[in-house]
């Protein structure tokens, strides 16, 4: 069988008293100020990291805001032509037999789509059509 080790503890000099002794509380002061100091650096190396990862967090969250918004704008417009195209079809219209003569694949115009959400909370579709004028010169 082992014997079980105790924790070593280090025995200070006292006078009769039973105070400890100036020498030894010189030494403890001067160790925790040495402790202290290197919490300081330490504190300071983590400070300075959580600075910078502040600075990323933030700079996540704009790009975040970002991409958001034109998701948002993606699905509005994909609604919106979705919509269209129910609508269409529910006036009989053939949407694959008209898909050459839709403007954006027609070089002669140029189209534009443009979707906003209200403060209602519906969304308004707005889709121009222009005669491209430089094209047509050619």
């Amino acid at each position: 069988m082992e014997k079980s080790k105790k924790p070593k503890t280090k025995v200070y000099a006292s006078c009769e008293h039973d105070y400890v002794s100036y020498k030894d509380l010189h030494r403890l002061c001067s160790k925790q100020h040495t402790y202290i100091k290197n919490q300081d650096k330490v504190l300071n190396v983590l400070k300075d990291r959580l600075r910078e990862y502040h600075e990323k967090h933030s700079d996540c969250l704009e790009k975040n805001q970002e991409l958001l918004q034109a998701h948002h704008e993606i699905t509005r417009a994909y609604n919106g032509l979705h919509e269209m195209g129910k609508f269409a079809e529910e006036l009989g219209i053939d949407i694959k037999q008209h898909n050459d003569r839709l403007p954006e694949n027609n070089k002669d115009y140029k189209f534009e789509q443009e979707h906003k959400l209200l403060e209602s909370g519906r969304v308004q579709h707005i889709y121009k059509i222009k005669k491209d004028k430089e094209k047509t010169n050619d």
